[in-house]
């Protein structure tokens, strides 16, 4: 038979003190005789006393843990993201529960109302590909429970939001290629309706339209899942008449992916087709050619947003936030 984790009660009964001065010991309150606070400390270590977690969050009416929902956890974005709420959340004593959307609504939604039952003190939420309702944010915030949306957002959603700057990322990258020489760039993008498909996009067009470079429709192919159906788009613009000199992808992956293809059609990169991506991951740097990218910086949306959600916890405040940070092209050998 298992034995029992010790108790506070525990503590008082083997000190011979009340519970409240176990309690006053352990939380270090100054009202406290120092000797007394020695005791119940090393008494604590000696039977490896724990704090019950959840009786303490019942009494402070605050759990200190904070649900966060991502679209995918083995996204290096992502996972840098994660990273960065991670150390902040170490830093303001706050715990993470983390849920993965799969790119689900539905899955999504579940995931909130089983945090929300959780009695989180906030929620982080990085929406999926099929997310077009804020309704469940709504209901978060009729439990009076902080949101904070990062990346990527439902842009009418009455809540603070931590996005980087893509548009601007996108036309640092695409004016990158036209100053290369390129005169034919062709653009792979996102699901359509996505957010972060919408800004990169209209970067690329912007760049296009400023160096007085028109838009050619059969150099423009959208990918409803990423990578998934990323070859079907890469097809389309490489069929073009003439072909493209250069293409700028929704990100790495979906350009790795052109690279392989690419090369199987005995094509050099990037002396007949420069190659430029989007997010940096890992292996952008590791692929041959090294690939061209617009590095997003995840760790630092990450630890932002959980800073700004955690203000907004312990200021009880209600005021709607957008903070913007700035992209960063790394150039590589596939666009050089």
């Amino acid at each position: 038979m298992m034995q029992r984790p010790p108790t506070i009660k525990d503590l008082a009964r083997a000190l011979n003190i009340s519970v409240s001065t176990v309690s006053r010991a352990l939380r270090n309150a100054t009202d406290i005789n120092p000797e007394t606070r020695q005791a119940v400390l090393k008494l604590a270590k000696e039977m490896e006393y724990e704090p019950n977690f959840i009786a303490q969050s019942l009494v402070k009416k605050q759990t200190h843990i904070i649900g966060v929902v991502v679209p995918s956890i083995d996204s290096n974005y992502f996972s840098e993201a994660l990273s960065g709420m991670t150390d902040c959340a170490i830093e303001q004593n706050y715990h993470l529960m983390i849920c993965q959307s799969n790119e689900n609504e539905v899955l999504e939604n579940k995931s909130i109302r089983k945090l929300l039952s959780c009695n989180i003190d906030g929620l982080l939420i990085s929406v999926s590909l099929q997310t077009k309702s804020d309704n469940v944010i709504k209901e978060a915030q009729k439990k009076h429970v902080p949101v904070v949306m990062f990346d990527r957002i439902i842009p009418g959603a009455d809540c603070t939001k931590v996005i980087v700057n893509e548009y601007e990322g996108a036309l640092k990258a695409v004016e990158h290629l036209i100053k290369k020489g390129c005169k034919r760039i062709a653009h792979i993008g996102g699901p359509k309706d996505l957010s972060v498909s919408e800004n990169r996009k209209k970067g690329y067009l912007d760049a296009l339209a400023k160096h007085k470079i028109p838009v050619r429709e059969e150099l423009i192919a959208h990918c409803k899942s990423f990578e998934e159906d990323a070859i079907g788009a890469i097809r389309k613009v490489m069929n073009a008449k003439p072909r493209p000199d250069a293409i700028f992808f929704i990100n790495d992956l979906s350009a790795i992916t052109a690279i392989e293809y690419i090369r199987r059609k005995g094509l050099r990169i990037p002396e007949d087709i420069k190659i430029v991506g989007f997010n940096n991951d890992k292996v952008s740097n590791v692929v041959e050619p090294a690939l061209t990218t617009v590095m997003q910086p995840g760790y630092e949306v990450g630890k932002l947003a959980l800073g700004v959600l955690i203000d907004e916890i312990e200021s009880k405040s209600t005021e709607r936030q957008l903070f913007e940070l700035r992209t960063t092209l790394v150039t590589r050998k596939s666009s050089r």
